[in-house]
């Protein structure tokens, strides 16, 4: 009986795969082991026991199977990327109340539902990070449920991309991601550095090998303007012969390249290596030229300052008219600009007798009308801000290395900004904002700008 039992294992085994063979040898041992009781009767339930580790054994191989079939498809040098796990939901903002909920993105495939590009309302930024910490402080978000990161090809001096792809192995190796890659969405972007066709590539190609993926969730043109040829820039002759005097492509140049750059980047969604593409910092004039020779309209996403003080109505509307998602970036203010812009638009009252010193403006979170609504609405200024953007359906993505702000700017789905709240911040920052403006002699957009204010290109009047 016992060598008919034998028999029948390896008789099943010869009718599998040889790639089963260590579950063959598995099964065998744990008939062998429980086909005799300890008195040495033989039990009748080994050759079950043994035929369903088998079973089980060879299932498990073939789900490994597929697993490495899937990765070697998804490749960044061939092939499309592999399907999305379902942690992704999309929604509208107002029923979202996850860090996985999100907006539909314009993709390759958006026909097939079980591959939607989802990306989330709320994300972790990495700008100015730093490199010394920018691995650790990415783990921590992901294991306070952040899902989507923010990097881009020249954060840190092309370092940061290195670091957050270390962190998505260690998150990997830790199963904070317990569907590992499927459950992250990794934005990029590729650098004004690299214009051009050939050169968009090769941007690319570095991007995937610093972050160690096959593939990015979304690409993103950084800047539609061009790089400095040096770094030694000297100020008189910016003014004497204008910003673009030390730009590597011309002016008139610069529509043509950045087409070429877009079209590097519609062949890599075409072939896998990134599934949803879109900008950053685009006006309408250069969205509206891009329209002209684009063959995919439109971009996904146009990553743009936007806060209470900077609302870009006009851009916003015909982002929203042509179907492109706006993503803020700056929510809580701008790094570029100091004491005494704040100073000037919010003079500090006088200090009264007996009475401590009231405290000083600083940045646009501790602005008079964001703390008045903050105390309203018994939110912190960080909520109000980032639930602003929301309630003005934009995607944000907020930097901080502290985790308590991490779990603070994650905490904004259970409350919102009615119409007249969010008009009114508005306008009293507006009305403040106007004031200077006007008694200074300046144009209140270039004011309202909280970053790049002291890049020569900063008001993106080139075409």
């Amino acid at each position: 009986m016992h060598t008919t039992r034998r028999q029948l294992c390896f008789l099943v085994a010869s009718l599998l795969s040889p790639s089963r063979s260590n579950c063959f040898k598995q099964s065998l041992a744990i008939f062998s082991m429980s086909s005799r009781s300890p008195r040495g009767k033989r039990k009748s339930s080994s050759l079950t026991s043994s035929l369903t580790t088998m079973k089980d054994c060879a299932e498990k191989t073939d789900d490994s199977n597929r697993e490495t079939e899937g990765q070697k498809r998804s490749h960044h040098t061939f092939g499309m990327a592999p399907m999305k796990s379902s942690i992704f939901r999309e929604t509208a903002i107002a029923d979202a109340n996850s860090l996985t909920d999100g907006v539909k993105l314009r993709s390759m495939n958006d026909n097939e539902s079980t591959d939607s590009v989802i990306l989330p309302f709320i994300g972790y930024g990495t700008y100015k990070l730093g490199r010394e910490i920018a691995r650790s402080k990415t783990l921590e978000a992901f294991e306070q449920g952040y899902r989507c990161i923010d990097t881009a090809f020249i954060y840190g001096g092309e370092t940061i991309e290195t670091q957050v792809g270390l962190a998505i192995q260690d998150a990997i190796e830790q199963k904070i991601l317990e569907n590992g890659r499927n459950d992250l969405f990794v934005i990029t972007k590729h650098w004004r550095k690299y214009h051009g066709y050939e050169e968009t590539n090769q941007c690319l190609r570095l991007s995937l090998r610093r972050l160690k993926l096959d593939y990015i969730d979304l690409w993103l043109m950084h800047w539609p303007g061009p790089a400095w040829n040096t770094m030694n820039r000297r100020k008189d002759l910016i003014k004497e012969y204008g910003p673009w005097h030390y730009a590597v492509h011309s002016e008139k140049d610069m529509p043509r390249i950045r087409a070429e750059t877009w079209r590097a980047m519609e062949d890599a969604m075409k072939s896998g290596k990134v599934k949803a593409i879109g900008v950053c910092n685009f006006t309408i004039k250069h969205l509206e030229s891009l329209k002209k020779t684009a063959s995919i309209w439109p971009p996904a996403v146009n990553q743009i300052e936007c806060h209470p003080l900077f609302p870009q109505k006009e851009l916003v509307e015909y982002c929203r008219k042509e179907g492109i998602v706006v993503q803020a970036y700056s929510s809580l203010g701008g790094q570029d600009v100091g004491k005494k812009f704040w100073r000037t638009l919010y003079p500090p009252p006088p200090k009264k007798r007996g009475e401590s010193k009231p405290e000083s403006v600083t940045k646009l979170s501790n602005t008079p009308p964001v703390l008045n609504l903050s105390k309203e609405k018994n939110r912190t200024s960080a909520q109000i801000l980032l639930r602003w953007a929301l309630d003005k359906n934009f995607v944000v993505i907020p930097k901080t290395s502290s985790k308590e702000r991490m779990l603070e700017n994650a905490g904004i789905f259970d409350f919102s900004l009615s119409t007249y709240e969010l008009d009114k911040l508005e306008s009293e920052l507006e009305h403040a904002l106007f004031e200077v403006a006007k008694a200074e002699k300046k144009d209140v957009d270039s004011m309202a700008r909280l970053c790049w204010r002291n890049d020569p290109l900063r008001d993106l009047l080139f075409d």
